[in-house]
Formats: C-alpha cells, sequence, structure tokens
C-alpha cells in the first residue's frame, strides 16, 4: 500500500476506490496514505518556494534539500524493509 501511494504514475482516486474492493485494513490504509503522500506533498511544496526565488538552475539542488529527500525515502520504506525480515 505505501508503494502505491509513493509510486506517481497511479492516480490517487483509483488506490481509494480499489483499497476497499481488494480487503486493505482501515488502518493500513490511513498510515500508508499518511506517510505517503508527505514525500509528493514536500516536493510540491519546495518545487513552488524554488520557483518563486530561482536565480539559477544551480540553486534547485542544494545539500538540505537533497538530505530531506533521502531521509523522508527511507523513512518510508522501512516499515516495508522491516516487514520483510520477518
Amino acid at each position: 500500500m505505501l508503494f502505491l501511494r509513493l509510486t506517481p504514475t497511479l492516480p490517487n482516486t483509483f488506490i481509494n476506490v480499489a483499497s476497499p474492493i481488494v480487503d486493505i485494513p482501515y488502518r493500513i490504509f490511513f498510515l500508508a496514505t499518511f506517510i505517503g503522500l508527505i514525500p509528493a506533498a514536500y516536493v510540491t511544496v519546495k518545487a513552488g518556494i524554488a520557483l518563486g526565488e530561482l536565480q539559477s538552475v544551480g540553486d534547485l539542488y542544494d545539500f538540505k534539500s537533497i538530505a530531506t529527500l533521502f531521509i523522508i525515502g527511507v523513512v518510508s520504506v522501512t516499515p516495508t524493509l522491516m516487514s520483510k525480515t520477518k
């Protein structure tokens, strides 16, 4: 479920409608939606701020932005990796 939310190619409406059909528990649906939409929201907000303050293309790629995206990615994938080790 988390990977479905992180995948930008699947529309959220499809995931919302299909989840009860395939019996996804509400708790998993809620947590995956909550965690899975954070990266997309962060990137969207960051892109809007960057476009407003853009002076050159190099301004888009700073260490803080890349580190934050990396941390969000690791946190998003951690529950799946932990479940595979059990």
